[in-house]
């Protein structure tokens, strides 16, 4: 690709040597014109017959052969055949070097600058295993060499995704952004790989993998807080195939001396007798706590709504995570309590993620905001109320679509513990590339 780019450059601008070989010929002439010799003796009129073979120098011998004309110097005339003669004003020798040194710099300065002037940006990817595929927003721009290195020059300025893949290894994946003229680099650590580190892996729960790419977030056709559908960019991560449990949020009250969350008014066993059904009761900061606690972190909104509505076989958008046909049998709907984890298969997204729709509902780490270009007014817009996604098992069926969106400040006042806390809980994410992930896996893999 390097060659490319310096074939184009030279079609445009010609070769640097070529611009030298045409400069030196310009000098070379200069030169030739000023050596010949010169009159002397300035105001000396002499005569001179030109018939006369033996009294010519060699270049007058060489103009009458060729039968041209010999060219008139200062004060000579062809029609009487004289000739004045006086004594030329010489430049110096250094003086001509000196110029043809500074015309040159010059020349070199103005190729160098046009030429180091590419538009875009440059992308080096380093230490990935020979001839891996290099995609840049899923386009593929060639593979690495020998050495694992591979440069990428004129990449649109901006966010790119960044992929490199090699058959036997996991994707690598990450993104950067980059500024007309910048060098970025890129290194390359993914692991061999492994069935369970492409799709599932069990890191505090099992975790389902959203791969890194495009898709459409929002909904032009819903409500106003949905509006309007637009692109989004995230690269690989992992999200809980499953609501946190009672079980698993107990273990985490215990380690941290974490208070209990409050029990629903319908069932004051309901925490510690039902280990298998998702956590309820508790806030966004509990829920922001016990993910960090796990290693992991709240799913952005854009990482939950990809898991639940992306379908990456067919490159579009469900309005439920099934499918685009409403059918309230798939999922915990309409019930008077949420049901244990992993009973509704029926209901996954296409990523192998359960409960997105009913069961509870789930904190996601994000302000209630306006989506990029959303100018429809609402006062609950602000940094004072979390976003809520998924819907609960109390609602419609057109009330748990992935587009849905729903608020509440991030506590939940007094009154609201016993009659409001228990529809809510949460799932966690982490990013694919998180350090303390690839630790864990690379020790799993070596069976440590």
């Amino acid at each position: 690709m390097d060659d490319m780019s310096t074939k184009e450059k030279n079609e445009k601008y010609g070769s640097a040597s070529g611009v030298r070989r045409a400069l030196a010929a310009s000098l070379m002439q200069t030169e030739g014109a000023r050596s010949r010799p010169a009159l002397s003796n300035p105001g000396e009129r002499t005569t001179a017959k030109l018939n006369r073979p033996h009294d010519l120098s060699s270049k007058e011998l060489s103009w009458q052969a060729a039968g041209t004309q010999q060219p008139v110097a200062a004060g000579q005339s062809r029609d009487d055949k004289t000739v004045v003669s006086g004594k030329a004003n010489r430049v110096p020798l250094w003086v001509w070097w000196a110029v043809g040194a500074i015309l040159m710099l010059a020349l070199s300065w103005l190729l160098f600058f046009l030429l180091s002037k590419d538009p875009g940006f440059i992308l080096i990817v380093r230490g990935a295993p020979a001839e891996s595929y290099v995609y840049v927003d899923n386009k593929s721009l060639g593979t690495t060499r020998a050495d694992g290195t591979i440069r990428v020059s004129f990449l649109e300025p901006g966010k790119r995704v960044v992929r490199v893949s090699k058959e036997g290894f996991e994707d690598f994946n990450t993104s950067l952004i980059g500024k007309d003229g910048e060098t970025k680099s890129v290194i390359y650590s993914a692991q061999p790989a492994t069935e369970t580190a492409l799709s599932e892996i069990d890191y505090a729960g099992p975790m389902m993998l959203v791969k890194a790419g495009e898709f459409i977030m929002g909904a032009d056709d819903r409500e106003q807080n949905e509006k309007p559908a637009h692109k989004v960019t995230l690269d690989d991560y992992y999200i809980d195939k499953f609501e946190v449990t009672n079980a698993q949020y107990k273990r985490f009250c215990d380690e941290t001396r974490r208070p209990y969350p409050t029990n629903p008014h319908w069932d004051e066993g309901y925490f510690n007798n039902n280990p298998d059904s998702p956590v309820v009761g508790v806030n966004w900061n509990d829920a922001a706590a016990y993910a960090k606690w796990a290693g992991k972190r709240l799913p952005t909104e854009q990482e939950w709504e990809k898991a639940a509505s992306w379908d990456p076989a067919a490159n579009q958008k469900r309005q439920w995570p099934w499918g685009n046909t409403p059918d309230a049998a798939r999922i915990n709907l309409g019930a008077d309590r949420p049901g244990a984890v992993g009973r509704q298969t029926a209901g996954a997204s296409a990523y192998g993620v359960q409960d997105l729709s009913g069961s509870v509902a789930e904190w996601v780490d994000a302000s209630y905001s306006p989506y990029p270009g959303n100018q429809s007014p609402d006062p609950n817009f602000g940094a004072n109320n979390r976003v809520v996604r998924g819907g609960h098992f109390r609602l419609d069926i057109n009330d748990v679509r992935t587009t849905a969106r729903y608020y509440h400040g991030p506590e939940f006042e007094s009154a609201e513990k016993k009659l409001r806390s228990w529809l809510t809980g949460f799932r966690c994410a982490v990013s694919a590339d998180d350090a303390r992930l690839r630790e864990f896996l690379r020790a799993k893999a070596s069976g440590r």
